[in-house]
């Protein structure tokens, strides 16, 4: 990481600068803002911003080289409006069931499932979100369906493909519980 100093004639900017390297070129990823020449000297109480921003760089690749992680203070404006209808949060609880769900290799059972039908719509991605949602939310399949479009990955099934999902996990119930 490195000092980047962007002068315009109003004022220098300080930034902290990481060279980052994607398919052989190379770039610079601004790592943090630390503000303003002006901003920076009423700050320090007077100390240089020039001397005080070296020091900052040289501590964070001290801590990058012993593999700590600085202390990221997250700014948040209470005046930014928010856009309407776009979903800044979503749920991650299911994330640690995934894990279960792919050491029971139910994912493979699925994959059995939909070769021996051949269905278009994806079987895994609907038990998986069947199964998470019944864990962490009882609900019927519409709300669990409802649900599942706030996880972190999006579900690309349809409402209709859920039931018809069901009928085939039905016929199959014996080939799934032999497998486990």
């Amino acid at each position: 990481m490195r000092l980047q100093v962007s002068e315009s004639k109003n004022a220098a900017s300080f930034y902290v600068v990481k060279s980052v390297y994607d398919k052989g070129k190379r770039s610079n990823k601004i790592v943090e803002k630390l503000g303003t020449y002006a901003e920076l000297k009423a700050r320090l109480n007077g100390r240089d911003p020039y001397e005080w921003a070296e020091e900052y760089v040289k501590e964070l690749n001290r801590l990058e080289k012993e593999g700590r992680e600085p202390d990221v203070i997250a700014r948040y404006s209470p005046y930014k409006r928010i856009e309407k209808d776009v979903r800044r949060s979503f749920n991650g609880g299911y994330l640690f069931l995934q894990q279960i769900y792919h050491e029971l290799k139910l994912h493979k059972l699925c994959k059995e499932i939909s070769q021996k039908y051949k269905f278009k719509f994806n079987l895994d991605s609907i038990l998986s979100r069947l199964i998470y949602g019944r864990i962490l939310f009882p609900l019927s399949k519409l709300a669990t369906f409802e649900e599942s479009k706030k996880f972190i990955e999006q579900p690309d099934f349809d409402l209709h493909q859920i039931y018809r999902a069901l009928e085939y996990l039905a016929k199959e119930t014996d080939f799934i519980q032999s497998s486990l």
